[in-house]
């Protein structure tokens, strides 16, 4: 009778060390952070790969379906932006379930997000998510456009924790010229410690 009360006891135990586990484990995969982002030029792309890699993260390229490239594709984009409307997206509906922490990555056109990335927001839910907005941009924007795009995506149940801007240009001799892939990857580098600190429950 005790030696059956005594395997009783051990299995229990095991089992709550195997439930103990698994809860542990699910706790640190919702503590993964995901960062899903659109590109046009491969600026926001860059800067998504290195947030990837130093902050351990998965990672969701939002692609457009509508041919951006070039100047009418830009065009086009901007035209879009300015009048707010939506454009085709893969994925349109991204399994965002296994994260609570999500950086939502952009460039700027005409002052607002990226047609694709305005598309993404509004057809999704982001209840119970901390959010932060990243963005690439030509020259720094305006406060009135950051907390725009913030209530954006506020809006659709998100607690945004922060919103960091890069800054793609650069002033040599009066003159705004391009980054180098370097400088935006370091650049991107000093974003990342506020970053970590902007995600409570942030885990190293």
């Amino acid at each position: 009778m005790k030696c059956k009360q005594s395997v009783l006891l051990i299995v229990i135990l095991i089992l709550f060390m195997v439930m103990g586990s698994l809860t542990f484990a699910q706790e640190r995969s919702m503590d993964k952070i995901l960062v899903m982002y659109y590109s046009r030029t491969g600026n926001t792309k860059m800067c998504c790969e290195v947030l990837q890699k130093e902050l351990g993260a998965d990672i969701i390229e939002i692609n457009d379906l509508k041919s951006r490239s070039g100047d009418w594709g830009f065009f086009t984009g901007a035209v879009g932006s300015i009048f707010n409307v939506h454009t085709e997206i893969k994925p349109l509906n991204p399994d965002l379930s296994p994260y609570k922490n999500i950086i939502i990555a952009s460039p700027i056109w005409t002052g607002t997000l990226s047609t694709a990335i305005r598309t993404l927001i509004d057809n999704n839910r982001f209840d119970s998510k901390k959010v932060i907005m990243f963005t690439t941009t030509n020259a720094a924007e305006k406060e009135k456009y950051i907390e725009k795009s913030k209530g954006r995506v506020a809006q659709q149940g998100a607690q945004v924790l922060g919103y960091y801007q890069l800054v793609v240009k650069k002033e040599v001799n009066g003159k705004k010229i391009d980054k180098s892939g370097k400088e935006i990857i370091d650049d991107t580098l000093k974003l990342v410690p506020e970053i970590k600190k902007a995600f409570s429950g942030w885990r190293e």
